[in-house]
């Protein structure tokens, strides 16, 4: 049971969930593509800089496993709660009530790939951004659908 789960009000219902998407792990693999180029040239000044490359794949390779396994995405017919981080955190919790603007950003990579930014403004509140998300844009429906229920009920 993830985190947010165990954070469910008594009559909380989850709709939808996402979590970060696997396009994080791309600098890791570039790093490790760097560390096999070095350590299988002729040159072998070259092969010891291989080291370089894969210290740095292992350290980035581990913070974006731990920020892919701590980040969760949750719609709920209460609520929008997104959270991110290991070793720094980023929270919100939203009511569904709140929520002024949720607006998606998404690069022609992100467009083809399906992740994006999400950025979501709460009534008289400043917004926050979460980057990396994946499938953006039905987290952004599902979050409209549930707006539009609790506006009509």
């Amino acid at each position: 049971m993830s985190t947010l789960e165990k954070n469910l009000l008594s009559d909380e219902q989850i709709i939808y969930q996402t979590k970060k998407h696997w396009i994080i792990f791309f600098a890791p693999t570039a790093w490790i593509v760097a560390a096999v180029f070095f350590a299988f040239n002729a040159n072998p000044w070259v092969v010891k800089v291989a080291i370089a490359p894969a210290i740095a794949a292992l350290i980035l390779g581990i913070n974006q496993w731990l920020t892919y396994i701590t980040s969760e995405f949750v719609i709920t017919n209460k609520r929008v709660l997104m959270k991110e981080g290991f070793f720094t955190r980023h929270m919100a919790e939203l009511r569904l009530a709140t929520v002024s603007t949720m607006n998606v950003d998404q690069s022609l990579l992100g467009q083809l790939l399906n992740y994006g930014t999400v950025i979501i403004t709460p009534f008289g509140g400043r917004e926050d951004i979460f980057t990396e998300i994946a499938g953006p844009f039905e987290f952004q429906k599902q979050t409209q659908m549930q707006l539009d229920k609790i506006t009509k009920g």
